[in-house]
């Protein structure tokens, strides 16, 4: 009878033994099953669906920053954006140019950084043991590029839009022949293509990831014309998102510039006083029937700051911005943008006045409306000139926009001629937070001419991609399409450095 009953509980605790075993068995089996399956989810949402991507170069600078230096003017104190590259850079706010090379002044050997540089700032050449100040060894440098997130299910549902950001196989490709194994960079990989060497079909192909700007579709007509983009013979204008991401600044009041060559302001008599960072006008008691402006002294070209060499294409396309409070009794506004000799002027009347606001096209009034500023308190002010439509904003709201494109083509010349200017009749103002921008001029390119001395005639199944740094840039206008197979997907979102975080528009 013992002997059962210890039988018994041997044959339990075995029993139990095994239990617990199986227990720690599926335990482990289910944290294994849990981790697999998590890692084939993010390969699937990896390959279908999102994927990280890192920004190597400048050719969709300032948008999207490759790897690159951060340039802290010292002489307005602007900061902005330039190639890694760059061995010298120009403010866009003050045309001031100043030393961004890695390395030394003194004997041009390069400069060694205490690692890393941003937590200990000091620099010093090996060579001549010179010693390199923060203020200066900040803007030399390197910074990796932005990385970004591509939505690569997005095309599945819909088609790819004008002006999205897009990521795609590039359409060239690193062959290295499988017959003799001879590298052919940069080749058109198409059927039948076969190795100038031994002959062969069989190639391995190494793919490249580019990113660009969509401009044009399948089955049209593109060419750039001045700077802009003609679909089918027709303009082509930018959605308001993608046309503030494009606007470049060109000047900025709250940056005075120390020194500079050419004078900011240039005004039409003693009614204005020129401040450090604001404008006054005081007209009111003369009685000079004739408005009183301020011209913007610098020319405008198509410089954006992050290439080491400035821009030759004199803009015309210009948005101007400021803020404005008028003395009670001001009589009238007045806003200028000229181009190529067309005269684009807004008048906007004070509330103590019967008048309407126009706009004015070479002097004949095109619109009107019944708009009056109020006086006492600060309004902001918005004109532009930008893909042959003039438009008036105030306090973010529209009150004119005026379409001036003729349904043609233009004939090409060399660039724009522009002047900007403000001020009124009979005001008492003061002009605060002044900005000039200036748009992205789709230039030529001595590497490549596809579209910008005749139009191109796209495939029913291709894409013409350009670089938002037009001047910088290795995109359709030297390789010509993307085809629909190469497509990746949109690119929506920067994640990295923390600092540049934004949807991209």
């Amino acid at each position: 009878m013992r002997c059962r009953v210890a039988d018994i509980k041997e044959k339990q605790r075995i029993h139990r033994v095994n239990d617990k075993e199986k227990r720690r068995k599926s335990k482990l089996r289910e944290n294994i099953e849990s981790i697999a399956i998590a890692i084939a989810v993010a390969f699937a949402i990896r390959y279908f669906v999102v994927e990280a991507f890192k920004i190597p170069t400048g050719s969709m600078a300032p948008t999207l920053l490759g790897e690159h230096k951060n340039v802290k003017c010292p002489n307005c104190n602007w900061f902005f954006y330039t190639d890694r590259q760059s061995e010298s850079a120009t403010c866009p706010n003050c045309q001031f140019m100043m030393n961004v090379s890695a390395y030394c002044d003194v004997c041009n050997n390069r400069i060694r950084y205490n690692w890393p540089a941003w937590l200990w700032r000091k620099g010093s050449c090996p060579r001549c043991k010179t010693t390199v100040a923060w203020s200066d060894l900040s803007r030399r440098v390197i910074h990796g590029g932005n990385r970004i997130v591509v939505n690569k299910f997005w095309y599945k549902f819909k088609n790819p839009r004008r002006w999205d950001v897009v990521v795609f196989v590039y359409p060239l490709y690193d062959l290295t022949c499988k017959g003799c194994a001879a590298k052919l960079p940069e080749a058109e990989c198409q059927e039948g293509f076969r190795c100038p060497r031994c002959g062969s079909t069989r190639f391995s192909k190494k793919k490249k990831n580019y990113i660009k700007r969509l401009v044009g579709l399948p089955g049209e007509k593109l060419q750039i014309v001045n700077g802009d983009i003609y679909i089918n013979d027709r303009i082509q204008r930018k959605p308001d998102s993608v046309q503030n991401t494009l606007w470049l600044p060109v000047y900025n009041s709250h940056y005075p510039a120390k020194e500079t060559d050419d004078p900011t302001w240039i005004t039409d008599g003693g009614a204005w006083e020129i401040r450090e960072k604001s404008l006054i006008l005081d007209n009111m008691s003369q009685g000079n029937p004739d408005a009183s402006l301020v011209t913007f002294g610098r020319n405008i070209s198509d410089h954006n700051g992050y290439n080491n060499r400035s821009g030759s294409n004199e803009m015309g396309d210009v948005k101007l911005s400021f803020d404005v409070s008028l003395v009670k009794g001001s009589h009238y506004l007045e806003l200028v943008l000229e181009k190529n000799n067309t005269v684009f002027t807004a008048v906007i009347p004070a509330d103590g006045t019967d008048a309407k606001g126009r706009l004015l096209e070479d002097g004949n009034v095109v619109l009107e409306k019944d708009i009056r500023l109020q006086t006492g308190q600060p309004h902001k002010i918005e004109f532009s000139n930008v893909d042959h439509v003039v438009s008036l904003s105030i306090d973010n709201d529209k009150v004119f926009v005026f379409d001036y494109d003729d349904g043609r083509v233009p004939d090409p010349h060399p660039f724009d001629t522009g002047k900007i200017r403000f001020g009124g009749t009979r005001i008492q103002g003061t002009f605060e937070n002044i900005k000039i921008f200036h748009d992205i001029y789709y230039t030529s390119l001595s590497a490549g001419t596809w579209g910008t001395t005749k139009a191109v005639q796209l495939g029913e199944k291709d894409y013409f991609m350009l670089g938002d740094n037009s001047r910088n840039s290795n995109d359709s206008r030297v390789w010509k399409f993307v085809p629909e197979e190469n497509l990746v997907g949109k690119a929506f979102f920067v994640f990295w450095p923390l600092n540049t975080m934004k949807f991209i528009r």
